[in-house]
């Protein structure tokens, strides 16, 4: 059972009574966290400026369990993609700065099945996956799909992408996979990895394959929380600070890039 990371209902409360002016200061404070296992507060060891731009596959909701609310309250904004129709609604009322897409990522164009559960966390679109959910099934509904290259080509407008950000219930390796990482290169990636984390316990280093794929495009591992991992662009150290959303000359991080 899912439970809010601390501070993040007071939040949503304060929100909600319409004390909005009080939000951006307390995501300031590093123990505040909208994220389920603190991945924003991981972010802001990469120092972020308050222009980034995300995109946010499998966003689920605009507040609880986001890796990317806590920036959108600093001055961030982009594209949060959720094939969950029932969600909608709530980003586009919660978060107006970001354009919010019905859609599902996959290899190739084409209209996949979603399952639905009464826990919406555990809607998926693996046919597999769906039929040893515990939850209640509340129904399926076809949801168009699209490579995530299309997505950056179509709908980022040429902005560069600070942050990806990626939580498919274990079809993560399939988005990924889907971009054209010579053209796009976000300065950030956040990535769930069920095989890495069931991996750690492993006495031998093992590189599953979303690790070998990221190591393999120039991409170092920065931090890991539970089943989520970031990792950074090591070429965005060389770029110019105007061109990231992060003050990666900030971040004590500069010795990935030597790796």
């Amino acid at each position: 059972m899912r439970t809010e990371p601390w501070g993040t209902g007071l939040l949503i409360r304060l929100s909600r009574a319409g004390l909005r002016g009080v939000l951006p200061v307390l995501t300031r404070i590093p123990s505040v966290s909208f994220s389920f296992f603190a991945e924003d507060g991981l972010l802001s060891h990469l120092c972020p400026l308050p222009n980034g731009f995300y995109v946010d596959v499998g966003a689920y909701h605009p507040r609880m369990h986001s890796n990317t609310y806590k920036l959108y309250l600093k001055g961030w904004r982009g594209l949060t993609i959720e094939p969950n129709p029932d969600a909608a609604a709530a980003f586009r009322s919660a978060r107006p700065r970001d354009r919010h897409l019905t859609i599902g990522i996959a290899e190739h164009r084409a209209v996949l099945t979603y399952h639905r559960f009464r826990d919406a966390t555990q809607n998926t679109f693996d046919d597999d996956r769906a039929d040893i959910v515990a939850s209640e099934k509340t129904g399926d509904v076809p949801i168009a799909c699209m490579p995530l290259n299309d997505v950056f080509e179509e709908h980022c407008q040429g902005r560069h992408v600070d942050l990806l950000n990626v939580d498919c219930e274990g079809r993560d390796l399939e988005v990924i996979r889907s971009l054209d990482w010579r053209r796009h290169r976000p300065t950030a990636v956040i990535v769930e990895d069920f095989e890495q984390f069931a991996a750690g316990a492993s006495p031998a280093p093992y590189a599953g394959a979303i690790r070998s794929f990221m190591l393999a495009r120039n991409y170092a591992l920065a931090a890991q929380a539970i089943f989520s991992f970031v990792y950074v662009d090591r070429e965005a150290f060389r770029r110019d600070d105007a061109a990231t959303g992060f003050r990666l000359d900030r971040s004590q991080l500069d010795r990935l890039a030597a790796q």
